[in-house]
């Protein structure tokens, strides 16, 4: 019941969606509950069109498989269309990377749709839209283990053979790990460099030196536009970038 001076109206109809208008007090020990899922099961085709569909507000994946040696593509899962206004909880409680893609030509922080970004395990996104067809996502690229937090992560990446910046092995992961590397200056390519982006990246092969390239004209360690970067045989190199277009690298001892 209204109080004196409090105003609300309700207008439209089941089909169509009820439109309320007017502020909401809810009492002390009361609780606002959303619809809510559990048991989602990723589509396992790993395309836009074949992700499972979700369609509640609070969405939780029970079921997922593991993604191919070298890749973070995982099983996937399909936004609603994003409307102004809409949130969204996706929960993956599973122990495998998965894909979370828009629908049609939605975006998830300016990611085609149907490309999409990857939810690691046990992680948790939030998305939101200030209006139709664009999701902007908190929590992007984060999971958990345990009481610890995680973040994406590859292993068993294959250098690109002979070398070279174009069609280099892209690390698509904030934790990068190449484990061939058949000859000296294989290469991998880093990701556009923006402004507050770390990524690390391991040569695990036991005698060969792998080249890091960056993105087609950016750079590293104010090295001239698209030069490589050597990481030799067992070591590991943090990038980090302050500027959009220049990494910064660390190597191990």
């Amino acid at each position: 019941m209204a109080g004196v001076g409090q105003k609300y109206g309700i207008s439209g109809g089941q089909a169509a969606g009820w439109v309320f208008g007017g502020g909401v007090a809810v009492p002390s020990g009361m609780f606002v509950t959303e619809s809510a899922g559990a048991g989602v099961a990723a589509g396992s085709t790993r395309t836009q069109a074949g992700a499972t569909a979700l369609v509640q507000e609070v969405n939780r994946i029970d079921t997922a498989t593991a993604p191919a040696a070298g890749s973070t593509l995982g099983d996937g899962v399909r936004l609603m269309a994003a409307a102004a206004g809409l949130t969204i909880l996706v929960m993956n409680n599973t122990a495998f990377p998965v894909q979370v893609y828009g629908a049609g030509a939605d975006t998830i922080n300016g990611v085609a749709g149907s490309t999409g970004i990857a939810l690691p395990p046990q992680g948790v996104y939030l998305l939101a839209a200030a209006a139709a067809g664009a999701w902007s996502c908190e929590g992007v690229g984060t999971g958990a283990s345990g009481g610890y937090p995680t973040v994406t992560a590859v292993d068993a990446l294959a250098a690109k053979a002979g070398g070279g910046q174009s069609g280099a092995t892209l690390c698509a992961a904030v934790i990068n790990r190449f484990t061939t590397v058949a000859t000296a200056a294989d290469s991998g390519l880093l990701p556009s460099a923006k402004a507050g982006m770390q990524i690390t990246v391991t040569n695990a092969h036991a005698t060969n030196s792998m080249n890091l390239f960056p993105a087609v004209g950016e750079q590293i360690n104010g090295a001239a536009a698209n030069t490589a970067f050597a990481l030799a045989a067992g070591k590991t190199a943090s990038f980090t970038s302050a500027a959009n277009g220049a990494w910064h690298a660390v190597l191990s001892a």
